[in-house]
């Protein structure tokens, strides 16, 4: 009598090369826009989960997100609370109780409140220190201080610009705020 075979076989199919390259360019996306966004005080694992999250057909788990990106468990899972803080991504069950997560369906309003907390309040002491030192340059004089008077008046105007520029983008609705930056990347693509 034959041996039966105990394996088991499996039911997904091998990766054919189209998907294995269009796994790694998306990790290789996913590590770019990691990249960008840590210059918006976000960690780099936040910019890959989020592109994952937000490219993907399906809502993924935290299992799927550690195999595609090829890091630890230690690194996703507080990386997915943090975002879900956010407001990037929601969380939810399946009927095995694996949490499944799925990109915002708008992250405007996101991004607005990020700039209201942050950029803002950085914005604003900027523009406090800087008035603090303007006063003592104007009390000292041009003859007595040790700063070049237009240079003191031109940072001046760059941190109103910045100030000015940051209220017209949070004080705008959604919908212009999305039409605007779409607009001005669509510019900036075509120059």
């Amino acid at each position: 009598m034959k041996a039966q075979s105990t394996k088991k076989t499996n039911a997904k199919a091998l990766p054919t090369s189209a998907s294995v390259t269009e796994v790694n360019k998306l990790r290789a996306l996913s590590e770019s826009v990691g990249d960008f966004i840590r210059y918006w005080g976000f960690r780099r694992i936040h910019g890959q989960i989020w592109t994952q999250v937000f490219l993907s057909k399906a809502s993924l788990s935290g299992a799927e997100l550690t195999q595609r990106l090829q890091v630890s468990k230690a690194l996703i899972s507080p990386a997915l609370a943090e975002l879900e803080a956010y407001g990037l991504i929601t969380m939810s069950e399946d009927g095995k109780k694996t949490k499944r997560y799925s990109a915002a369906p708008d992250v405007v309003p996101v991004i607005k409140n990020i700039l209201k907390e942050r950029e803002a309040t950085i914005i604003a002491s900027t523009k406090e220190h800087f008035e603090a030192v303007q006063k003592i340059h104007q009390k000292k004089g041009t003859t007595e201080s040790s700063l070049q008077d237009s240079r003191v008046e031109e940072l001046g105007h760059m941190i109103s610009l910045a100030q000015f520029a940051l209220n017209f983008l949070i004080g705008q609705s959604d919908e212009e705020s999305l039409a605007c930056w779409t607009a001005e990347a669509l510019k900036a693509e075509a120059e």
